[in-house]
């Protein structure tokens, strides 16, 4: 059964996933700081088999690059996006396989031109999406009329 790690950096309101169906895993959006990320995978003894990211990362130095050179894992984001280095380029619709999982590439744009999202399924239950910044809560005060 599919399973989601959340990696929480608070101060920058970022987050980091880890989502596994036990033996492999797929890392959403890793942060800089990797050694959070390979620390979660050696506890759960998941083999990090794809990083995608959702967008490029204007608020923080993404270590999607170097976890994927790494682990040796495949690593992915949107085909729009110029980048001086290998990748796997996706488009909207695009699906991988890591594992029992199947993640589709989903265009959401609007935080970023060419962002995408992350539909993850492991035909056992309720899917997962991961939005890295195209879905974000805020809260607007409610304004009423005085009278």
């Amino acid at each position: 059964m599919m399973q989601v790690e959340v990696i929480a950096t608070e101060e920058l309101g970022d987050r980091s996933y880890v989502v596994h169906d036990g033996p492999v895993a797929v890392v959403v959006d890793p942060q800089r700081d990797i050694d959070r990320i390979e620390a979660v995978l050696a506890r759960l003894g998941a083999r990090c088999v794809l990083v995608a990211e959702t967008h490029l990362h204007n608020d923080y130095v993404s270590g999607g690059y170097q976890l994927a050179r790494t682990t040796g894992a495949e690593y992915a984001m949107s085909a729009d996006d110029e980048v001086g280095f290998d990748r796997h380029p996706l488009h909207d619709g695009d699906e991988l396989t890591a594992g029992t999982m199947t993640v589709r590439a989903v265009a959401t744009p609007g935080h970023t031109d060419h962002h995408l999202s992350y539909l993850v399924s492991d035909g056992s239950g309720t899917p997962v999406v991961f939005t890295g910044g195209s879905l974000l809560l805020k809260q607007i005060p409610l304004i009423t009329a005085a009278g």
